[in-house]
């Protein structure tokens, strides 16, 4: 069964989606500059390639240790004033760094504020994610978690190249000062939004943890919605290889590990032409079909590397990657978000969240570890059909998922669960 398609120009007639949008692309775009200046501080700093990887792990930690909780603060409290207590309080953070950097001050406290900046930034998808479906009308959320997707991927070009443009003109510093400038006006645009949203996860004055379970357990009796996480954490875990990937198939084109760039460009440019077209294929397409199609499109262009030394080659390749990489999170969300009761949605999110870093992290190690074993074709090879062979395996899953859910999942009285038509039983736009 298909729904009608709804197009981004549909989307941008809602007057807090435009705002919500604006501010994500403005603080996105601040925080990729930031990343890459902060990593290359940290090197002129220390020389140490040990303490890039310290620069990282704030960023991906806070990430896999707090969203699930921050999904339970999203639910707890009104969501846009958490999205605005959020962005004051990076706003904070990013001046304290900016105060340390200037003066010289110690390395630790930079990475110590960085992690903090992290940690409180995790309650944006999951209240953003729960507030979207307040926004804007079912048939249009395909469209606008694609609108997000496609920003969030020219931003992976733009964001770096303005970093760098930073670090030629002048101090790493002011990479820090333009991250700081966004947020502050990132958090005057969530300051417009008139929508206002909140859970249940106040209303029984349960502790974090209890609040915490019964977000799991709405995730548990949801064959939907577990098995799309299930392939959600598949697909971010592929990309927590390509991350490791990425260097030596880089020396493998002969473009060198500054050739790394070039490589998550192509990807970006590939989850921009996937966003644009997640919407169009769930109109004509069962999304068990889309959700193994794009898993397929993400994984075999590594299997494929693993046949070819053309750099111009493997960036096409990449680019079939990227796209199918946002194809399956666009959808995922997308689904999740018509399928769970709003009053446990941003608990839900923010579950996704913690199992799809952990994935990327535990795929990131693993791959490193098998390419020391077995060398990059191998592992090229492993990492394309290996992870195929899964999505491919796991499309019974799907298809059972599209069963009605027991009336024992349904919503506590007065909160709508949008579920006319199971996510996995139609196509929609």
């Amino acid at each position: 069964m298909c729904r009608q398609s709804s197009r981004y120009r549909d989307v941008l007639r809602y007057r807090d989606f435009r705002v919500m949008l604006t501010a994500f692309l403005i603080d996105q775009i601040g925080s990729w500059a930031y990343n890459v200046v902060l990593i290359v501080y940290v090197y002129q700093r220390t020389g140490s390639t040990t303490w890039i990887a310290a620069a990282t792990a704030a960023g991906w930690l806070p990430r896999i240790l707090f969203s699930a909780c921050a999904g339970v603060l999203a639910d707890r409290f009104e969501r846009t004033r958490t999205l605005l207590v959020s962005a004051l309080l990076a706003l904070v953070l990013m001046a304290a760094i900016t105060a340390v950097m200037a003066t010289g001050g110690p390395i630790v406290l930079v990475l110590l504020l960085a992690a903090a900046a992290a940690a409180v930034g995790t309650v944006y998808l999951p209240a953003s994610g729960a507030l979207i479906p307040e926004i804007v009308a079912e048939h249009d959320l395909a469209a606008a978690n694609g609108l997000f997707g496609m920003l969030e991927n020219l931003v992976v070009i733009a964001g770096p190249a303005i970093g760098g443009l930073l670090l030629l003109a002048g101090r790493p510093i002011w990479g820090i000062v333009l991250n700081l400038a966004t947020f502050a006006a990132a958090a005057s645009l969530i300051g417009r939004l008139r929508i206002r949203s909140t859970g249940t996860a106040a209303d029984s004055g349960d502790r974090l943890t209890v609040q915490l379970a019964a977000g799991i357990q709405a995730l548990r009796g949801n064959p939907q919605a577990r098995t799309l996480v299930a392939f959600c954490a598949l697909g971010t875990a592929v990309y927590g290889a390509s991350t490791v990937l990425y260097v030596p198939m880089s020396e493998r084109f002969g473009t060198g590990s500054a050739g790394y760039s070039y490589l998550l460009t192509a990807a970006a440019i590939g989850g921009v032409l996937g966003a644009a077209v997640a919407g169009r294929l769930r109109a004509r397409l069962p999304l068990p079909l889309i959700i193994v199609g794009g898993m397929l499109a993400l994984a075999f262009p590594f299997a494929a590397t693993a046949l070819t030394t053309s750099p111009e080659l493997g960036f096409a390749l990449q680019v079939i990657s990227g796209g199918g990489m946002v194809v399956v999170d666009v959808l995922t969300l997308t689904a999740l978000q018509e399928n769970l009761p709003r009053d446990l949605l941003s608990r839900v999110i923010g579950i996704l969240e913690t199992v799809a870093l952990g994935a990327a992290m535990a795929a990131s190690f693993v791959v490193a570890a098998l390419i020391r074993a077995f060398g990059l074709t191998d592992v090229l090879l492993i990492v394309g059909v290996g992870f195929a062979a899964i999505a491919v395996a796991g499309i019974g899953s799907l298809v059972r998922a599209n069963q009605p859910l027991p009336s024992a999942a349904a919503p506590a009285a007065g909160h709508e669960l949008v579920l006319a038509e199971p996510a996995l039983l139609a196509a929609a736009a």
